[in-house]
């Protein structure tokens, strides 16, 4: 099976925010984003795509570490150090944004104490970099609970990461294994047993991969085997996963 990473409404929803927050207009107001959504919807896997596939910075969960911590790790990302002292690592932070305006991602936020998410509140000020808050539900409410954050995030900065579709879930199957058509019955099928999250897509898309090799399938002219998916294999997948 391919490693692919699917162009989804999310996917564009959030390229064009991040394209929006690196543009030098973005100079002018407030630079802070916040992207929500339950887990498995993609959010983590967008910003990584992004970040690879440009010059952003993606800092990974941090749930139990400190706001020094914090900026240490900022540090290192945009310059390769992580200093001891909060203000050295400010003034690298400062001076790497001042050769080249970078994003920051941070994700799981919904799980960083307050005084974090005011520390970045902070370094957006002082820096002016923009910094792109990833969690779940509570972070609305968190952020919505200090007006001073609140007030920092861009218009059309906030972004809810709506469940995948079976036309989602079809393109999958056609870029990651080949499948050109999978009927409308056998999509509605693991839409309903996804419940809107890419996770259990990939579950059943690695166990109908293991039944087409076992089958043996047929040829798609470039070595690879296709098969046509039946209800019965998706429901044999699906009951193996439970």
């Amino acid at each position: 099976m391919k490693n692919e990473f699917i162009e989804t409404i999310n996917i564009s929803k959030f390229d064009t925010m991040c394209r929006e927050l690196e543009d030098k207009d973005a100079l002018i107001g407030p630079s802070l984003a916040v992207v929500t959504g339950p887990a498995g919807r993609g959010k983590t896997e967008a910003a990584r795509h992004y970040a690879i596939h440009g010059n952003a910075v993606y800092i990974p969960p941090m749930n139990i570490r400190s706001a020094p911590m914090v900026l240490r790790e900022i540090a290192f990302e945009l310059g390769g150090v992580r200093p001891m002292r909060s203000d050295a690592c400010l003034e690298i932070i400062a001076a790497e944004m001042a050769k080249e305006r970078r994003i920051i991602f941070i994700d799981e936020a919904d799980l960083l104490q307050m005084a974090i998410l005011e520390m970045l509140r902070n370094l957006n000020e002082r820096c002016a970099c923009p910094i792109v808050m990833i969690g779940e539900e509570g972070l609305k409410g968190k952020i919505e609970s200090r007006r001073r954050l609140a007030s920092r995030i861009r218009s059309r900065s906030r972004i809810e990461f709506a469940p995948i579709s079976p036309q989602d879930i079809g393109f999958y199957f056609k870029r990651c294994l080949g499948l050109n058509k999978v009927s409308a019955d056998v999509l509605a099928a693991i839409h309903k047993h996804c419940r809107g999250d890419w996770r259990p897509v990939l579950t059943v898309a690695i166990g109908i991969e293991r039944m087409m090799n076992a089958s043996g399938g047929k040829p798609d002219g470039h070595g690879g085997k296709i098969i046509e998916i039946t209800m019965e294999m998706v429901t044999d997948v699906i009951n193996d996963v439970r």
